[in-house]
């Protein structure tokens, strides 16, 4: 059995950044810790637990995560709040398993991208690695027996992996140490010593600042293509010349009094630049994973609502393409075509039917010409966007710098910016790529479910009122956004069809409000 100990919350400093969640919860790319954890032992056929805190309420969407995941033998083990891990281990060793059984203990908050396959987990064994950082970790010191002491080494950690052959010992040992898991383990060694095995390939998430280390260079691995990341930049070039032409321009271009808004940037060639790599979360890591109050988004919306004012006052008489209604149909034409629809395909969704010719243009009738360009982001949506709670403001990367024709230029309809925060906060585009939905389409009937955390509409209300006037037109855009993107995620079918499904759940909230505000 391998049980992951997870049941104490983070500490204030991670709880100021996600809200009050346990280790495993913390967000790693578009997935929980938790889920990586798991997928570390998914080739060794053990049964899996997973503790957290008691007072601990999880969404519906990371309980059904949970038991897929876990599969028929695991168990989510609930503790008594504040227990000390010693405390905790005997608890889950209570109510899980005959003491007699083997056992893994993974730290929640710990992680390998591989385990070494000399690991002998059959066997009483240490995991252990070297650390430069600076932390008060617990040493391999002589006050441990090994099978060799040879390895005793005082600059070796122990780095959150250990597998007891003897558990009901073990848990004698702990009651004896008054329940001091290090101390515990020191006692069991006594009569059971241990086998080291090194794990190199090890991440911690224990300390805030460990965190957005172990993060980085999690990111750094799976980083691809025209993305990599090199002494704390990300260097990003593509064959689009143009388009990483407009990004290069639009980050020159930006007013000076906003570069404090954006990573440092340095261009390295015509095609190509790099921007520091900043140790932060994104909105859509807090937005999807954390649990952080409406009332501290407010704070965040209402930073970057002062920053969106400032950008957009710069302007220009120049012309530029932003053509919601050419754009839009271009990109629908290839969709389409792709999956044997037509325009005039009648779509049910909620006891509505309509089809993809009728939503435009109803919509299109909301969306009035642009008066002025200004400058704008043009991708301003929360996957591009960072909160720093120390400095409360944000950072924003990844700007578009063209135009619906690919001209080079900072400047555009600032509608789109909203527009494009719309689509994170009211659309929850986030949750779609996360895969957080339930989708069922049959005979063009759409049953389409976003699952979101309980206060996800006290939060979109607060957006609501910090940023949208003429909820109608910004809601038109925002559909616009999502009918466009749908032959951009071609690699995905289901994924694309939520895309799908979620241009008519927004349709449907669109004439809602259309009749609320007559």
């Amino acid at each position: 059995m391998v049980l992951i100990t997870s049941a104490k919350y983070l500490d204030s400093e991670f709880q100021a950044e996600f809200g009050k969640i346990p280790p495993a919860f913390l967000p790693l790319g578009n997935k929980r810790l938790y889920e990586y954890q798991i997928e570390l032992f998914s080739s060794r056929n053990e049964k899996i637990a997973l503790s957290l805190p008691k007072s601990f309420k999880i969404d519906e969407t990371d309980k059904n995560k949970l038991y897929n995941l876990l599969g028929g033998g695991g168990k989510l083990i609930y503790v008594p709040d504040n227990l000390s891990l010693g405390e905790s281990v005997v608890y889950c060793l209570n109510m899980l398993f005959p003491l007699d059984e083997r056992l893994i203990i993974l730290h929640g908050d710990t992680y390998f991208s591989k385990i070494n396959t000399k690991t002998d987990f059959s066997l009483d064994t240490l995991s252990v690695c070297y650390s430069d950082i600076g932390h008060t970790w617990e040493y391999l010191s002589n006050q441990y027996n090994l099978i060799d002491n040879n390895l005793i080494d005082n600059n070796l950690i122990l780095n959150g992996l250990i597998s007891i052959k003897k558990p009901y010992q073990f848990v004698q040992s702990l009651l004896k140490s008054d329940f001091a898991f290090i101390e515990g383990i020191k006692l069991y060694s006594k009569n059971n010593p241990f086998h080291v095995c090194f794990n190199k390939d090890w991440f911690d998430f224990g300390l805030l600042s460990s965190y957005f280390n172990s993060k980085k260079k999690v990111t750094s691995q799976r980083a691809f293509n025209t993305l990599t990341i090199s002494d704390n930049y990300f260097m990003k070039s593509s064959t689009l010349n143009t388009k990483i032409e407009g990004e290069i321009f639009w980050f020159e271009q930006l007013p000076k009094e906003l570069t404090i808004n954006i990573p440092s940037f340095l261009k390295t060639s015509d095609t190509s630049y790099k921007v520091e790599y900043l140790y932060l979360n994104t909105l859509s890591e807090l937005f999807v994973f954390g649990r952080l109050q409406p009332y501290v988004w407010g704070r965040i919306f209402r930073v970057i609502n002062a920053f969106l004012k400032v950008l957009h006052s710069n302007t220009t008489n120049v012309p530029i393409n932003f053509n919601y209604v050419f754009k839009t149909k271009e990109r629908l034409n290839v969709f389409l075509e792709a999956n044997n629809m037509n325009y005039d395909d009648e779509w049910e969704f909620k006891q509505t039917k309509v089809s993809i010719s009728q939503m435009l243009s109803d919509i299109n009738l909301h969306i009035k010409d642009a008066k002025i360009n200004s400058f704008i982001h043009g991708d301003f949506c929360f996957s591009n966007i960072m909160y720093d709670f120390r400095s409360d403001s944000i950072k924003t990367f990844d700007p578009r710098g063209i135009d619906f024709n690919n001209q080079v230029t900072p400047y555009g309809d600032s509608r789109y910016d909203y527009a494009k925060l719309m689509h994170s906060c009211i659309g929850l585009y986030d949750f779609i790529i996360c895969g957080y939905y339930e989708l069922q389409i049959k005979e063009r009937r759409i049953d389409f479910h976003i699952k979101t955390p309980e206060n996800i509409m006290e939060i979109q209300n607060k957006f609501l009122e910090i940023f949208i006037n003429d909820n109608l037109e910004i809601y038109a855009i925002m559909i616009h956004i999502f009918l466009s993107m749908l032959p951009l995620h071609g690699d995905d079918k289901k994924r694309q069809m939520a895309l799908f499904a979620n241009a008519f759940r927004l349709y449907h909230d669109f004439c809602q409000l259309k009749k609320d505000i007559k």
